[in-house]
């Protein structure tokens, strides 16, 4: 009887035609993460650079979306009040 392990599964050739397929159990510990857990792996990997490019990049998109709200609240301020 030969056997060979991959993946986590054992392969057992008892005959040419005959393949036995088991499943070898695995001592899984499933640990719920907090946020914190999750934030804090992912700012580790994250270089500080990439982080204030993008914090950039938001604040020019939020400053171009805010834009048109400030002259309109000027335009009515001006004209209707």
């Amino acid at each position: 009887m030969t056997g060979e392990e991959s993946a986590g599964v054992l392969f057992i050739m008892i005959s040419p035609n005959i393949i036995t397929v088991r499943r070898i159990r695995k001592a899984v510990l499933l640990r719920r993460r907090s946020i914190r857990d999750i934030s804090r792996d992912y700012f580790r990997t994250e270089h500080l650079r990439f982080l204030v490019v993008e914090l950039i990049l938001f604040v020019i998109m939020a400053a171009m979306a805010i834009w048109p709200i400030v002259n309109a609240v000027e335009f009515i301020k001006l004209y209707l009040l």
